[in-house]
């Protein structure tokens, strides 16, 4: 009983954690074209490849990367991945991407996910995130006077 007690712990720390390093860097980052960082002609193509690739590996690199160097025009791209996506971790990852982003559509379609997908680590994770961006982002936020 105490070690399923001590997991579930760990665990609420790891979001928590997890959200506070996000909504921190959301602060003080800004969102880049590919372009910004790199001049290779084929950068945004092998980048959509790995985002495609039948590896997870390869496809978590790449979702990693487009989320911690917000590269914002790879956002339909994470989308359609995000619909078509079978590993749990990626998709968590993919959230956390569009989260970084601040993408509408992205939060507004892991929402749409989240809500319908077998995986309980997914549901409750894509709430999270989407809890964050919509009550980080919403107009009718109360200020002190």
């Amino acid at each position: 009983m105490k070690t399923r007690l001590f997991a579930d712990r760990s665990y609420l720390l790891a979001t928590i954690s997890i959200l506070f390093l996000i909504m921190i860097s959301t602060t003080t980052a800004q969102n880049h074209i590919l372009t910004d960082l790199c001049n290779h002609k084929y950068a945004k193509q092998n980048l959509i490849t790995a985002l495609h690739s039948s590896n997870a590996g390869v496809r978590e690199s790449a979702v990693y990367m487009i989320g911690k160097y917000r590269f914002i025009d790879f956002e339909d791209e994470l989308i359609k991945q995000l619909q078509v996506e079978s590993e749990p971790d990626i998709k968590i990852l993919i959230g956390l991407a569009l989260l970084r982003m601040n993408s509408e559509k992205g939060m507004k379609e892991l929402k749409e996910i989240s809500d319908h997908d077998q995986n309980l680590k997914v549901k409750c994770m894509g709430q999270i995130i989407c809890k964050e961006f919509f009550e980080n982002n919403s107009d009718n936020k109360v200020t002190a006077q």
